[in-house]
């Protein structure tokens, strides 16, 4: 039986795209071995291991330095509280096979992890040097941060016996950068962490509600928001002249809330009780992200609800099956944006076929699968 330990510095009870990608992993790894192990960043007074399956031993890691330390430690290349800690736990334990999950968490540590002789998998959630110039870190640790952010994933990167992508794109960015070098590169995408049940969507009339949902505080959101009530809302607005949209999410920016508050057809709703309500009262998903790499989770609000998604290119990344199934249609600048809204709104989708292909795309079962084909002809 191999022994597992999977490493993550995203806290489990969060609710964002990188912290469910990470327990939809856990999950699919569960599903593959008996015997894992789960190191955490955890809160004071807190336990949030119930988010992942019963099976997995979960360790919790408690930060209790100080904000000085802290400031310093991200000067020394410590970018997360698990260094001393990890180094402690490999000290006295052993392990066949050891899982970086994000290529930050290698950060100080992927000597200690090489050392220990267990095989490596990093799971690379995004290109990290073109996330960190979307969303550049505060001015006092910005330097420090790039640094040895981009360290961090060339160490992963070439010390690991497997790399997992979440998109095509991100892998061949990997290879764009060491042409002769064998990176194992296997692009896997992820999956949702809860089970996903039968569902039957009624077939209703038309209606012509449009949704934008995230982290509405978030520079990669925020931006990409303002930009579009800019640029493209007028021109939605020509499309589909009796529209409404719902733009709802977390703590809502002053720039959104301001370019939003005179537009009769438009709501933004601030921290919703039930997001699900919500999407279940909506036609369409929309997604303006046009930056960063990697996979954008949000896209998932709209598919497990059946909407059809009009997205930016940059979003539509990682869901080629549902363009290719003219479930999704993309866009890069204003005149691409009126056609792919008229070809949706003309569209006749049935929900229940948009929802059915993200089961078949995005369960547990359908990322263990791929990780077992992979990790058994590459590791075991």
């Amino acid at each position: 039986m191999k022994k597992v330990l999977f490493l993550t510095r995203h806290y489990l009870s969060d609710n964002n795209g990188g912290a469910n990608a990470t327990k939809g992993f856990v999950h699919a790894f569960a599903r593959l071995f008996d015997d894992l192990v789960l190191i955490y960043p955890e809160h004071d007074n807190e336990d949030n291991s119930n988010f992942v399956p019963q099976s997995v031993k979960c360790i919790p890691c408690f930060d209790h330095r100080s904000k000085i330390q802290k400031g310093l430690d991200v000067y020394r290349g410590r970018l997360h509280r698990l260094t001393d800690f990890v180094r402690r736990h490999l000290g006295g334990c052993k392990y066949d096979i050891i899982v970086i999950d994000h290529s930050l968490t290698a950060a100080s540590l992927i000597e200690n992890i090489k050392a220990t002789g267990a095989k490596i998998i990093t799971i690379h959630h995004n290109v990290e040097r073109f996330y960190m110039k979307d969303n550049l870190p505060p001015l006092a640790y910005r330097l420090p941060m790039m640094y040895y952010s981009s360290k961090a994933e060339t160490a992963a990167l070439l010390a690991s016996d497997i790399n997992f992508t979440l998109t095509e794109n991100d892998a061949q960015v990997f290879v764009s950068w060491y042409p002769q070098r064998n990176l194992h590169l296997h692009n896997i995408g992820i999956c949702e962490f809860r089970h996903l049940a039968d569902k039957s969507f009624p077939l209703k009339k038309k209606g012509r509600t449009f949704i934008i949902t995230g982290s509405l505080c978030f520079k990669q959101s925020n931006r990409p928001i303002v930009e579009f009530m800019k640029n493209y809302y007028e021109i939605l607005l020509k499309a589909c002249p009796d529209c409404k949209l719902i733009i709802a999410g977390r703590n809502p920016s002053m720039e959104i809330l301001d370019i939003c508050r005179d537009k009769q057809n438009v709501m933004v709703i601030g921290n919703p009780e039930d997001m699900n309500v919500l999407l279940e009262g909506a036609d369409y998903y929309l997604c303006p992200i046009n930056a960063g790499s990697g996979i954008k989770l949000r896209v998932i609000d709209g598919l497990k609800h059946g909407l059809p998604i009009l997205c930016h290119s940059v979003s539509a990344v990682g869901y080629e099956t549902f363009r290719n199934n003219r479930q999704l249609f993309e866009y890069n600048d204003q005149n691409s944006f009126y056609t792919s809204v008229n070809q949706m709104l003309m569209a006749d989708i049935n929900p229940n076929d948009i929802y059915n292909t993200f089961k078949e795309e995005f369960s547990v079962e359908s990322l263990a699968m791929k990780l077992h084909r992979i990790i058994q002809n590459v590791l075991l």
